[in-house]
Parts: structure tokens; C-alpha cells; sequence
């Protein structure tokens, strides 16, 4: 007679489990931490990133003092992103050549502080950015320390408040923001041929110039603060309307 329990039977059909080869374990967690960006960027707010770009706005394009220390930013910022690239795991790995940044914008807060944004496009399409927001001055060149950047990922449609898109193209990068006392707008035309950009709301109308390389607009705007969204008129240079955006504010 079979005096074996059920569970007696079960356990003897089973399996033996084989014995786990320690160092093949080791080796696979490191492949697959290998193959995860872990090191996306030093930051990144996605909503502020969902804006950039100015220049004009303070006269920061004109006078030879000014153009070279554009100049000397812009070479510490591709030097910037090019070692961002040489490290392992981050979004600037096998983007191709990377492309001369350009100047974005660059203006003064309401209390002093610098904002100041480029863009550099790689020969692959992929768009890198860097940015500083008081932590440089404007003296001298920006270090990596002052400087928060990274290379494509998702930005926020400045038109779809909160709605994450892919970034693809420079003037996908803008928007108005007032999380802060002052409210500030910046952003980048769509339109090749324009030259200025009016920018109307509530408490706002002005007109804004375009820098001529990045096509960047963008300024502190004090008197935006009971606005919740702007609409912006890109103007060719016989100031007919080429098309218009409007921005809304991220709320919280």
C-alpha cells in the first residue's frame, strides 16, 4: 500500500532547481543598467524648459564688447554639452556632430538676475539646450556648474498647458511662465522671414524684436501678471502677419 502523502508526491515530481551561476547574474544586471539612461541631464524643469529664447529684447545683440562675450558663451556652452556627450548613459550618447549653440536669449529679471538659453542642433536632428537662471552673471563665460542642459526628450506644448510632446524642432522650445512674482516669456518663430513678434494679452501689448541666427525672442513681462495666456503675431519685416501662437500659463 502507497502510504505517501499528496504533498510527499508533489515535492517528488518536481524539478531540482538548478543552481544560480552568480557571476552570469552580475553580468546581466550590468547589461541591463547599462542599456538605462540614468544620467538624463544636470535638471531639468520640463515645463520651464517648454520656453526659451530672446536677445534683442535688452540690446544684448549689439556692440563689440557684447558680441564677444556671446561669442566666449557659446564656446564654453558646446564645450559643455560635447563632455555631457562623452559620458555613459545620457541623453547627448550617439546624437552625431554636434552643432554650434546658438543664442536663444538673454535678459535681465525684474531683480537682476540673468536668464540666458541656447540650442545647438546635432547632425543627427537631435536638439540640445543649456541654460542658466541667475546662476551666471554674465561675466566671462558660463561653467558647467552654472549651467543646466541636456539633449532632446519631451518639452510641454506652450499651446496645450501640461500636454508633454516629443522635441523636434527649435520652436517647439518657448512659452509664458509665471511661476514666479514676475511673469516671462520666451520662445522661437516657426517663421523663417520674421523679424519681430507682437505679443498681446491681458495688461500686455508690446512688440518683441527676433534675433536674426536663432530666431529667439523673449523678455521679463511685469505687466503680465493677470494674464493667463498671450497670443503672439510673427511680423515680417513690412510688418504684415506671418501666423500666430497663443501661450497659455502652466497653472500650479
Amino acid at each position: 500500500m502507497n502510504t505517501h502523502s499528496l504533498d510527499e508526491r508533489i515535492t517528488a515530481l518536481a524539478p531540482v532547481p538548478e543552481h544560480l551561476d552568480e557571476q552570469w547574474a552580475d553580468a546581466t544586471l550590468a547589461r541591463i543598467l547599462a542599456d538605462t539612461p540614468t544620467s538624463t541631464k544636470r535638471r531639468r524643469d520640463r515645463r520651464r524648459l517648454a520656453a526659451l529664447a530672446v536677445a534683442g529684447v535688452l540690446t544684448i545683440s549689439t556692440g563689440t564688447a557684447v558680441a564677444a562675450a556671446n561669442m566666449g558663451s557659446i564656446g564654453a556652452v558646446k564645450d559643455v554639452l560635447l563632455k555631457f556627450g562623452d559620458e555613459p548613459n545620457t541623453t547627448a550618447n550617439d546624437i552625431g556632430t554636434l552643432g554650434t549653440p546658438e543664442l536663444v536669449a538673454q535678459f535681465r529679471r525684474g531683480d537682476g538676475r540673468l536668464f540666458a538659453f541656447w540650442i545647438a542642433i546635432s547632425s543627427k536632428g537631435v536638439i540640445c539646450d543649456a541654460y542658466s537662471d541667475g546662476a551666471w552673471d554674465g561675466e566671462g563665460v558660463p561653467t558647467a556648474k552654472q549651467l543646466e542642459y541636456g539633449c532632446s526628450g519631451e518639452v510641454v506644448d506652450p499651446t496645450q498647458v501640461d500636454t508633454p510632446i516629443p522635441l523636434e524642432r527649435p520652436d517647439q522650445v518657448g512659452g509664458f511662465f509665471k511661476d514666479e512674482a514676475e511673469p516671462i516669456l520666451y520662445g522661437v518663430s516657426p517663421y523663417a522671414d520674421a523679424v519681430e513678434v507682437h505679443v498681446q494679452g491681458t495688461g500686455v501689448d508690446r512688440t518683441l524684436p527676433l534675433r536674426a541666427d536663432s530666431h529667439g525672442f523673449g523678455s521679463a513681462l511685469p505687466e503680465a501678471t493677470g494674464a493667463d495666456s498671450l497670443t503672439l503675431t510673427f511680423l515680417d519685416r513690412s510688418g504684415q502677419p506671418l501666423g500666430s501662437r497663443t501661450y497659455i500659463a502652466p497653472v500650479g
